[in-house]
């Protein structure tokens, strides 16, 4: 009897210890468990912040880059407004995304993926913008001739001064390049190596610009850059900063350009011929090429591709 007794004690320490294991394990696992919960879940609020952070950029950068165009035309800043509203219901919509704070890694994605989409027509607007405000400084600039043109009549009696100031305006005047036979081509590369022109839209490749500079004795010889924008059917300067694309300043504001060449003026007649290289397919329509040069537009001219 007494021997019973001791062996039934030693089962029932036994069951005790088997217990006191088994949940000391339950307790270790929800540890672990949870502690990788809690993990996963800063992780998911770390990515979310950062995708915040590059919408507030991508927003601030915008804001900057449109308040350089603002307050000089009414058709512009109208301009502005409607591509502004644009892009803000765009951000918005990617804000409300955001803001719920419980994404899963698919809609933090699709998140980021907005954000590239965002900046995508950010760079398209303002290129659009840019454009616009190119073709109204041009007009600003016939305006201010017209107006000087009359001005110059009234002023026609004046002293000896007066007609060395216009004096030294023509031969600034004279001192202007002049580009013409201005010819752009579609190019396809042969297997042969071989280049192939065409207008077909789809098969270019790059395009060939040919143009002449007539002779200047005025302009003074050296180097020279030619700085030319090629303008898609929708109005923007198309640019490919890899195929040498970037800015320059005309008349006081950075206008965009598709390529640039230099060369050695001379002051005689100069055939020039070069190679762009978009980066990607053209679409069909007609573009428009001008030429600037020593502050000047020299030449422009269109072509279509089908």
């Amino acid at each position: 009897m007494e021997e019973n007794r001791k062996n039934s004690g030693k089962i029932y320490y036994i069951i005790i210890i088997i217990i006191l294991l088994a949940l000391n394990g339950l307790f270790t696992y929800n540890y672990f468990n949870t502690d990788k919960k809690l993990v996963q879940t800063e992780e998911t609020l770390f990515a979310t912040d950062s995708a915040k952070a590059a919408l507030e950029k991508v927003l601030t950068e915008t804001a900057s880059e449109l308040d350089l165009y603002k307050g000089k035309n009414k058709e512009l800043d109208a301009f502005l407004k409607e591509k502004n509203d644009s892009l803000q219901e765009y951000a918005d919509r990617i804000d409300n995304l955001l803001r719920t704070g419980k994404l899963t890694k698919l809609q933090l994605e699709k998140a980021l993926e907005e954000i590239d989409q965002l900046r995508y027509y950010k760079r398209k607007y303002l290129n659009q913008i840019d454009s616009l405000s190119t073709q109204i400084t041009v007009l600003n600039r016939e305006n201010a001739s017209l107006k000087g043109s009359i001005d110059q009549e009234k002023r026609r009696n004046e002293n000896l001064k007066m007609e060395n100031v216009k004096l030294n305006n023509k031969v600034a005047i004279g001192a202007k390049l002049n580009a013409r036979q201005i010819y752009v081509a579609g190019v396809k590369q042969r297997s042969n190596g071989k280049e192939r022109e065409t207008n077909r839209a789809s098969q270019v490749e790059k395009l060939k610009i040919t143009f002449n500079i007539d002779e200047n004795y005025v302009n003074d010889p050296g180097e020279k850059k030619i700085y030319i924008k090629v303008i898609g059917p929708d109005g923007s300067t198309m640019y490919n900063e890899s195929a040498g694309s970037g800015s320059f300043n005309f008349q006081g504001q950075e206008s965009l350009y598709s390529t640039v060449h230099q060369f050695e003026f001379e002051q005689k007649s100069t055939d020039i011929t070069l190679y762009w290289t978009r980066g990607t397919t053209f679409g069909k329509g007609e573009y428009k090429i001008e030429l600037y040069a020593d502050g000047f537009m020299i030449g422009q001219s269109t072509f279509e591709l089908k």
